[in-house]
């Protein structure tokens, strides 16, 4: 466990048991096998967690994925895509600099 994990691990229980339960259960409710698969939702996670740049996310995602059976590719892959939406993100938000004269 890294040092970052223990201290997320620390404000979770300061949070109360009612957030980490309340938390879990929501979890579990949309990751669980729908439309999507939970191996698809995986890796949209670990795509996400890429996006926002959360190490600890990414890790935990990455874990999730491997035990959903996706391959070193597919998370490649969700990764270059979270890359890509990232990148047009900041085209959008510096677009905003050409409006202010």
């Amino acid at each position: 466990m890294t040092v970052e994990d223990s201290r997320v691990e620390e404000f979770v229980a300061a949070l109360g048991e009612g957030a980490e339960s309340a938390f879990g259960k929501l979890m579990a409710e949309i990751m669980k096998e729908g439309c999507l698969s939970e191996k698809d939702k995986a890796l949209i996670a670990l795509a996400c967690s890429a996006a926002v740049r959360c190490d600890q996310c990414i890790r935990r995602h990455k874990k999730m994925a491997l035990q959903k059976g996706a391959s070193r590719e597919e998370m490649l892959e969700a990764a270059a895509i979270a890359g890509l939406v990232r990148m047009g993100s900041g085209y959008n938000t510096a677009a905003l600099l050409l409006d202010e004269q």
